[in-house]
C-alpha cells in the first residue's frame, strides 16, 4: 500500500520548484534540483509528478487559487477591471509567479498533458469568471449585446499575457486601463 502524500513535503518541493525557476528558467528546476533544494527524495518527486513544469503549474495554481475573485456589486467593467489588475499584480509580483508561467507556457509544446491541466486549470477558471462578467453586463445594458463572448475575452486577456510571454512591453495597471478603454464593447 501505498504512503499518503506529506503535504509538508509536497509545499517543499512546489515552492523549490517556483524558486528554481524565478532563479534560472524550467532548465534550473529538475527533479534532481527541486528535490534538493526542497529536501525531500528524488523517488518521492517523481512519483508525485509527471514533469518539473507539472510540479511549477501545481504551485501556480495553489499559489493563485483565489485570485478570479471580484466584487459583486462592480459594474461588469469595473469588475472586470480588478480581475485584470489581478492578473498583473499576480504576473508582476516578485518575479516568481511571471516566471513560473512563462515557463509552463513554453513547454506546453512538449507535454499534451501540461497543456491540458494549463487550460483546464488556469486558463479555463479565469475564462469563465470574465465571459461571466461579460454576460452580465450584456444583460444588464452595460456591454454591447452583439459582441462574441469567448473573442471579447481574448481581446481582453492577451495583451496581458503576450507581453509577459514575450518581454516587448511592460505588464502594468496602466496597460488594462488602455486595453479596457480600446475595448468598445462597453455601452
Amino acid at each position: 500500500m501505498a504512503r499518503p502524500r506529506s503535504e509538508e513535503t509536497r509545499r517543499a518541493a512546489l515552492e523549490a520548484a517556483v524558486d528554481l525557476v524565478a532563479e534560472g528558467g524550467l532548465a534550473a528546476a529538475t527533479f534532481s534540483a527541486i528535490a534538493a533544494r526542497a529536501g525531500v527524495s528524488r523517488v518521492t518527486v517523481y512519483k508525485w509528478w509527471d514533469s518539473p513544469a507539472a510540479i511549477v503549474l501545481d504551485a501556480l495554481l495553489e499559489g493563485t487559487a483565489d485570485s478570479v475573485q471580484h466584487p459583486a456589486a462592480a459594474s461588469a467593467r469595473d469588475a472586470l477591471a480588478h480581475q485584470m489588475h489581478g492578473l498583473v499584480a499576480l504576473l508582476t509580483d516578485d518575479g516568481r509567479t511571471g516566471a513560473a508561467l512563462r515557463a509552463v507556457t513554453a513547454q506546453v509544446a512538449a507535454e499534451p498533458g501540461l497543456r491540458r491541466d494549463l487550460v483546464e486549470h488556469w486558463l479555463g477558471p479565469r475564462r469563465a469568471v470574465a465571459a461571466a462578467l461579460l454576460r452580465r453586463g450584456q444583460a444588464a445594458g452595460e456591454v454591447r449585446p452583439g459582441i462574441d463572448v469567448e473573442v471579447a475575452v481574448d481581446v481582453l486577456f492577451a495583451p496581458l499575457y503576450h507581453r509577459l510571454l514575450f518581454g516587448h512591453g511592460r505588464v502594468d495597471d496602466a496597460l488594462v486601463d488602455h486595453v479596457l478603454d480600446l475595448f468598445g464593447g462597453f455601452c
